[in-house]
């Protein structure tokens, strides 16, 4: 005799309740008075009774969907002083990839900006919270004081930077590490010896450091006479990069800012005849002419709109103990910038 599947069905017809009844008690429903709900739970583990997953998630969104007819809508917030306009290329670029993505999915997407003159913070999260918004996408900031005092608790949050892991919510971001790896192997296997790193200290914050120490564990295991000093402030103007140039004498300068290709055109120098540039993670599309550790700024913006939408799905607010990062990896992508290997070597 074919065993008959646990349904609600059938524990309905076992406990003399609707089907109905059965669905709210086992979502724990007000409505059900709590013996009736421990009853129907009961007999649901006594014929072994286990959900649908897939029909739990379908349904959930029915019921959501029924509460309201508008599209579901995912805030992306701008925590910088600045406004969206002045945003870094890259914060652009995982904006524009967290709408697209967002759109394909059925949601639509609005900008807050945390920082706007005569708005204050808690009239953001009122709106938000007046409106039914809880998904949301936190662009890239330079400090935790700008997002520091976002209240988490009806919100489910993904950052997009290393610098916000505090705030308890997912994280999407550069695999930073990776990228420093990727962009001295590739070097290193082209033949240079001394390569020159420099960063501002706010892209170095924003990177948790992570350049920094591959940086150093590079260094201890090669020869001395083959480190270069990295230039490191809190801003690298023209002057600064051309005199740590003529003081360390690198063969090739890695940097995120894709700017110091020019400024050491300008100098007078021939790149890559006089000296090679690479730029680390840049916010550039590949062309051919900077060579680059390309990482996909949109993917992220994208893949943030994927967790999201997960989380909001099983209806998960507010910041969890054990977040969870989603590292996009960096890829090698060649360019006139840096000498070819088939190129005479000259060694410093």
């Amino acid at each position: 005799m074919k065993k008959i599947r646990p349904s609600c069905k059938t524990i309905a017809q076992a406990a003399g309740v609707s089907r109905m009844t059965v669905s709210m008690a086992l979502r724990d429903h007000p409505r059900v008075a709590p013996e009736t709900r421990e009853r129907i739970k009961r007999i649901a583990e006594e014929q072994g009774y286990t959900p649908d997953p897939n029909l739990t998630e379908l349904m959930r969104y029915l019921r959501k969907r029924d509460i309201s007819k508008e599209e579901p809508v995912i805030a992306i917030l701008n925590g910088q002083r600045r406004p969206l306009k002045e945003l870094g290329a890259d914060s652009l670029m995982i904006r524009q990839g967290a709408k697209d993505r967002a759109e394909k999915l059925g949601f639509k997407t609005e900008d807050f900006w945390l920082q706007e003159p005569g708005m204050r913070l808690q009239r953001v999260v009122q709106i938000l919270q007046t409106r039914g918004i809880h998904g949301i996408v936190v662009l890239p900031v330079e400090s935790l004081n700008d997002v520091f005092s976002l209240p988490q608790e009806d919100f489910m949050g993904v950052a997009t930077c290393g610098v916000a892991a505090r705030l308890g919510f997912n994280q999407v971001h550069p695999h930073f590490y990776q990228s420093m790896h990727v962009g001295i192997s590739n070097l290193t296997d082209r033949g240079f010896k001394r390569i020159g790193f420099c960063v501002t200290e706010s892209e170095d914050i924003r990177s948790n450091h992570l350049y920094q120490s591959y940086l150093l564990w590079h260094q201890q295991n090669i020869s001395e006479s083959s480190r270069v000093h990295p230039l490191v402030k809190d801003a690298i103007d023209r002057s600064d990069l051309a005199n740590w140039v003529e003081k360390e004498k690198p063969d090739v300068v890695l940097s995120p800012n894709a700017e110091h290709y020019h400024w050491l055109k300008e100098s007078g120098l021939k790149v890559p005849e006089d000296i090679s540039f690479a730029a680390l993670a840049p916010a550039l599309d590949a062309d051919g002419e900077i060579a680059q550790v390309h990482v996909g700024y949109r993917k992220i913006g994208a893949t943030a709109i994927d967790v999201l939408k997960t989380k909001l799905a099983h209806e998960q607010l507010g910041p969890t103990d054990n977040p969870a990062v989603t590292l996009i990896r960096g890829e090698w992508n060649d360019g006139k910038s840096v000498r070819s290997t088939s190129d005479k070597f000259v060694a410093a």
